[in-house]
């Protein structure tokens, strides 16, 4: 319990850091762990004896900041069109081209490079105090949204919630990890009022409530992967915690809401 909370605590330190320093950090270290997290991926489906295609998968992961640098937002659809295309192209070509494979290639894609390529333009909206707090958003929604669903469950957590998928996890836990992330949003809305114009606060309270659904849907979809490739965890790298992948499988889902939002919004 206490590598798991000093972990924790230590990330948040980093990961606040990161935000504010910005430029060439934030983007080198979110290729870097959309790259390692793949890496993570394709190797638990190897050990279930899947395949997915590397090359395009790896090469979304590297091209993801210099097609965000030269296209902005649009170079998320480009990259990550192309990257599904050839995906496609090199199953079919295959000796023996399986569904389960281009499944497993298409999952890795749209699970990790993708929506962090979204965090490149969220921390690029003006002025850079508001973009900063929303890309913070991001990571408030999930891993409040963890926290509180983590000692929840554990304190009064008994109505199981998908016992087949991850048998920890409780129906009290999930509720306390809505709570986390509404009440996160909503705190991280009325303390950044001090510091930029901030939009509604009715706002920030539906995007904890829907991102901290989708981050438990985002947690629950790596530990479905993870059960079906025999893994306790995708990795090691983080003690008490796992691997890169087991860190941002709840953040990838509140990605796609955020940018959602900030497209629907106008704001990138």
């Amino acid at each position: 319990m206490m590598q798991r909370i000093i972990t924790g605590v230590l990330s948040a330190a980093l990961l606040i850091f990161i935000i504010y320093v910005r430029g060439v950090v934030f983007d080198v270290v979110i290729a870097l762990a959309a790259f390692l997290s793949c890496y993570e991926m394709i190797k638990a489906f190897n050990k279930a004896n899947v395949k997915p295609v590397m090359v395009p998968v790896y090469g979304m992961a590297l091209l993801m900041l210099p097609a965000f640098l030269l296209l902005g937002a649009l170079g998320i659809f480009f990259v990550s069109a192309f990257a599904a295309f050839a995906i496609m192209f090199q199953i079919a070509l295959r000796k023996d081209p399986r569904w389960m494979d281009a499944a497993a290639s298409l999952n890795v894609l749209l699970g990790v490079p993708l929506p962090l390529m979204m965090l490149y333009p969220i921390l690029r909206i003006d002025p850079p105090e508001l973009g900063a707090l929303l890309t913070f958003l991001v990571f408030v929604i999930a891993l409040l949204g963890d926290t509180f669903a983590y000692f929840v469950g554990v304190s009064i957590g008994k109505h199981k919630m998908a016992p087949a998928i991850s048998p920890k996890k409780t129906w009290e836990g999930a509720i306390g990890g809505l709570l986390g992330s509404t009440l996160g949003a909503a705190l991280l809305c009325i303390g950044g009022r001090t510091i930029v114009t901030m939009p509604p606060l009715w706002h920030f309270i539906l995007l904890g409530l829907v991102g901290g659904v989708a981050g438990q849907l985002g947690d629950l979809s790596a530990s479905l992967i993870k059960r079906f490739c025999g893994a306790k965890d995708f990795g090691t790298i983080f003690p008490g915690h796992g691997g890169m992948m087991d860190r941002i499988d709840s953040i990838i889902f509140v990605c796609y809401v955020l940018f959602g939002y900030c497209l629907a919004t106008g704001l990138v």
